[in-house]
């Protein structure tokens, strides 16, 4: 028996690879077939439920209202949003509305909102001092952000813009209407706030935020009530009907690797015939397939990416390192499929693989 030196061996890999005795493009093509078929179609799940859940908060299907009139502690309310996960702030009410000069013969309903909620809506602000509007609002009376808008007594800066289209089920009253951000002091009427993923815990928390200790009237309302209660995305993500896609992709990655080796039984039972050790064998073996396996790991990681940049952004790296892992995986059982049946092969089955050849 002879030893090939390191060197000796990854020369003889590389040669086989030019000639095309490794079959690279070929089982590079089968193994992003099969088993980067099969990761595709995780991503693509996986991004399906990306997207359903940045719908679901897009639409405020997430948020929650605790609603008691003049009872809600401001700044407790906004004090939730230190806690991970959650956004919160305060809403009331303002007897005396704007009334642009603009719409003479209507007004604009007014809310004092605090910080925390001015933060949930997902918006910016110019001045602190401003006032903001609904953008479709801004857009009729032709206003923009760090404008003045004329009133009937004086005129007002819109601070910023935020989106509210009632037509997706979410509470009215809030698509006419202006919003004027104040100090989060004093009581107001409602709590807004998000914990995402939910928490059952938050919606205890969040009734600290009552003055008194009375709190019969108080009732926590959906946002958007037609988007349902909550999004389980991690029951989504669990239950997908692609989670066997690892399994499948590493037992087709085995079976490949497995079936590419025992091609070229008559070729390793020849080395072993002419001195080779099985050691050697198989690390050639191997590093010819590291070849087509890294190549179909590239293309398979191409796709892959470019299914997954459909995704919510904040989603886009958790889900890519779970394809990933998928990836990882597979190449894994591919080169033991490999290796296995490499060391399976003996110098005593030439002959017979001969004659079947």
């Amino acid at each position: 028996m002879s030893t090939l030196s390191w060197r000796a061996l990854l020369s003889e890999a590389w040669r086989d690879c030019l000639s095309g005795t490794a079959r690279v493009g070929m089982l590079t093509i089968l193994a992003t077939a099969l088993v980067g078929g099969a990761i595709c179609a995780d991503a693509f799940s996986l991004r399906s439920v990306s997207v359903e859940a940045a719908s679901f908060r897009v639409h405020l299907g997430s948020v929650r209202v605790l609603q008691a009139q003049g009872s809600i502690d401001g700044a407790t309310c906004d004090a939730l949003s230190r806690i991970p996960g959650v956004h919160a702030g305060a809403v009331r009410s303002v007897e005396s509305g704007l009334s642009p000069l603009a719409l003479p013969a209507s007004s604009l309903p007014l809310y004092e909102v605090t910080p925390g909620t001015v933060s949930l809506l997902g918006t910016t602000m110019a001045d602190p001092t401003g006032i903001l509007l609904p953008e479709q609002v801004a857009e009729d009376l032709g206003t923009t952000q760090g404008a003045l808008l004329p009133l009937a007594h004086g005129q007002a800066e819109v601070a910023g813009t935020y989106p509210w289209d009632e037509n997706d089920g979410r509470r009215p009253g809030y698509a006419y209407a202006a919003l004027a951000p104040v100090p989060a002091t004093g009581t107001f009427d409602e709590c807004w706030y998000e914990s995402w993923p939910h928490s059952d815990d938050v919606d205890a928390l969040v009734r600290s935020t009552l003055v008194g200790s009375d709190d019969q009237n108080a009732q926590v309302l959906a946002m958007n009530p037609t988007r349902g209660t909550t999004f389980d995305a991690a029951g989504q993500l669990s239950h997908r009907p692609t989670w066997w896609a690892w399994i499948a992709a590493s037992a087709i990655g085995a079976t490949l690797g497995a079936a590419s080796t025992w091609w070229r039984r008559l070729e390793i039972a020849s080395a072993l015939h002419a001195g080779l050790r099985t050691s050697d064998t198989t690390f050639l073996q191997l590093l010819e397939a590291v070849a087509w396996v890294g190549g179909a790991c590239v293309l398979t990681s191409g796709m892959c990416l470019t299914i997954l940049s459909g995704a919510a952004p904040g989603d886009r790296s958790d889900l890519m390192r779970l394809v990933a892992t998928e990836e990882v995986s597979a190449a894994s059982w591919t080169l033991i499929g490999v290796a296995i049946t490499a060391m399976a092969i003996r110098e005593r089955q030439l002959f017979v693989f001969f004659k079947g050849r």
